[in-house]
């Protein structure tokens, strides 16, 4: 039993990042729009900012939910983009595979940082 459950976590990754994989090439060939575009990845960073600054920020008054909204435009910003320049279920589907794609880009940012220093 517990080898098919392995095999099973194997085979959903691999679906995860073919599908990934499938809706890049989609709308790259099809529509001419990279969805891992630098247009996401400055969205996705500053949502991540908004995030962060919500969490640290927080003093009662309200700022909280203004720090939400904002990071919650930015993505909305970003699903509207891409579905204006590629297909509604490319946008529906690829929106969390940008989510993955910013938190990689931060992620290397701070592997690069901590190699100069």
């Amino acid at each position: 039993m517990t080898a098919l459950i392995i095999i099973g976590i194997i085979l959903s990754i691999l679906a995860f990042l073919w599908l990934g994989y499938y809706l890049w090439n989609t709308a790259l060939e099809k529509y001419d729009h990279n969805i891992f575009g630098i247009g996401v990845i400055i969205r996705g960073v500053a949502s991540l900012f908004c995030l962060t600054f919500a969490v640290m920020l927080d003093t009662g008054d309200g700022s909280l939910f203004v720090w939400l909204i904002a990071a919650f435009i930015l993505w909305i910003w970003t699903f509207f983009v891409t579905w204006t320049r590629s297909s509604f279920s490319i946008a529906l589907f690829s929106i969390i595979y940008q989510f993955f794609a910013v938190l990689f880009v931060l992620k290397a940012i701070d592997s690069v940082k901590r190699r100069l220093s």
